[in-house]
């Protein structure tokens, strides 16, 4: 297999986001699937006003999170300004780039006439190339591309198929500000060449800037990538997922108790099929079976009830109750009543984890168990029925020697048995006696949670009152 060398680029202007996640997710699949492959990691941080290391430090966690492995120690992209303004110095002398004196005010006017469709091409600079005082300048300019204005240039592109843009549908673009710093523009193409990346494999919201990139590449006679332009995550309304549809940053996903199986399993999925009829995949799976060229360039639905599926299956296997104990340490609440009983703790989890969307649900679940001074809803009233047995039932599990969930659930088949009275007439108000629900888990599993003295004592209530 050809050696590929992808990168996951993203700027530290926001948090991990999903489909940021989904970008790095596919670069660092697509490395795994060659012994001698490379995944490098880039923080492009050249926007110094919106760029902020808590950024960076969400982004590296969310990856490592993920189990989201790099090459090599990241590169900080405004590390290497000084190659950027040589590149650019080049670009220059081989008059593949030029100086640019134009006020704001012409190039607004300019754009607006293009606008309008006064001008068919979309160069906004039309004077100070061929201006040789201008290019004689040492300072108060900027370092445009200079592209041409006829012809046709072609992407070839891994999931977008071939397509073909005018030149003059190109601007010439800024690679060198007045202050002599870089534009994105110009330092991505740099640092990927520098790099050796062959593969680029990034959100289709870069794919017009490709076409500029591209004459970077061309005017500097440097090896071209292959580029696979991924198309942009949308919520459930069809519009781009943001916050307005849920967590959108991956760490947040971490904290609320989803596991990182279910948040790959849930990304994979958008836009791809292993070509089987389960949807479960898992980590090995994946780099064994994934193609990116099998990736439709159509827009994927992030589905939150599919994640839920998917979470909910992984919290249920084998190493779901470890995991919960993990999660249980590093949340403030959790971690308390783990500290006062872990056995009921994970007895929770045991009970309630086939209805579970995620850990943090727990939360408030096992706060009714762990409620010291736990008092049922006296308002509601339970029925004359239930009450002309209700002592005789709480006689009869008091008698329970060996509290496990059998022998509770032998005894309350039996005592049933006995009265003729239908489960639901009993079962229901006891669990609300226990719980203040109506609805829940069995109550032979509630009876087991609360242990037996906790259990009578929360029955005696009723008692009580009666």
């Amino acid at each position: 297999m050809t050696k590929l060398i992808t990168r996951f680029a993203p700027s530290p202007t926001g948090n991990l986001h999903v489909g940021s996640a989904r970008t790095a997710l596919l670069n660092f699949i697509i490395s795994q699937q060659s012994n001698d492959s490379k995944f490098f990691l880039r923080i492009e941080d050249t926007d110094q006003q919106r760029s902020s290391s808590k950024f960076t430090e969400n982004i590296v966690n969310g990856l490592k999170w993920l189990g989201i492995e790099w090459d090599d120690d990241i590169q900080i992209q405004s590390k290497r300004i000084k190659r950027h303004k040589e590149i650019a110095n080049k670009l220059l002398e081989n008059n593949s780039a030029y100086k640019c004196i134009c006020s704001e005010e012409k190039l607004f006017k300019k754009r607006e006439i293009i606008k309008k469709n006064k001008q068919s091409s979309k160069k906004i600079c039309t004077d100070c190339k061929n201006n040789i005082e201008v290019q004689n300048l040492s300072e108060g300019f900027v370092v445009r591309i200079k592209l041409p204005n006829d012809g046709e240039i072609t992407l070839k592109d891994k999931i977008q198929g071939n397509i073909v843009v005018n030149n003059k549908e190109l601007d010439d673009f800024i690679i060198l500000r007045e202050d002599k710093t870089p534009t994105y523009m110009l330092s991505v193409v740099v640092d990927d060449n520098d790099l050796g990346v062959n593969l680029i494999i990034r959100g289709d919201d870069h794919l017009n800037n490709a076409f500029r990139q591209l004459y970077i590449y061309k005017f500097l006679n440097w090896n071209i990538p292959e580029y696979a332009h991924v198309p942009l995550i949308h919520g459930d309304d069809g519009s781009k997922l943001s916050k307005r549809h849920g967590a959108v940053d991956i760490l947040d996903f971490k904290s609320d108790g989803y596991l990182k199986e279910a948040i790959i399993n849930n990304l994979i999925l958008l836009g791809w099929s292993p070509g089987n009829k389960n949807e479960i995949i898992q980590m090995e799976e994946i780099i064994k079976f994934f193609n990116i060229d099998k990736l439709s360039k159509s827009s994927s639905i992030f589905s939150y009830k599919k994640l839920n599926f998917f979470n909910n299956h992984y919290m249920r296997i084998e190493n779901g109750l470890l995991e919960f104990n993990q999660y249980c340490e590093k949340n403030k609440i959790l971690k308390i009543l783990m500290e006062e009983d872990k056995d009921k703790l994970n007895k929770i989890f045991q009970v309630y984890k086939k209805d579970l969307v995620n850990f943090a649900e727990l939360v408030k679940i096992a706060n009714v168990y762990f409620d010291k001074s736990f008092k049922y809803n006296q308002n509601e009233k339970l029925g004359a029925e239930f009450k002309d047995f209700f002592n005789d039932f709480v006689n009869n599990i008091s008698n329970i020697e060996n509290w496990t969930r059998d022998e509770i659930q032998k005894s309350i088949e039996n005592f049933i048995g006995i009265k003729n009275i239908k489960f639901p007439i009993l079962g229901k108000p006891v669990r609300y006696l226990l719980i203040n629900s109506f609805n829940g888990p069995s109550i032979s599993d509630i009876f087991v949670i609360l242990g037996k003295k906790d259990s009578i004592d929360r029955l005696n209530q009723y008692i009580d009152q009666s």
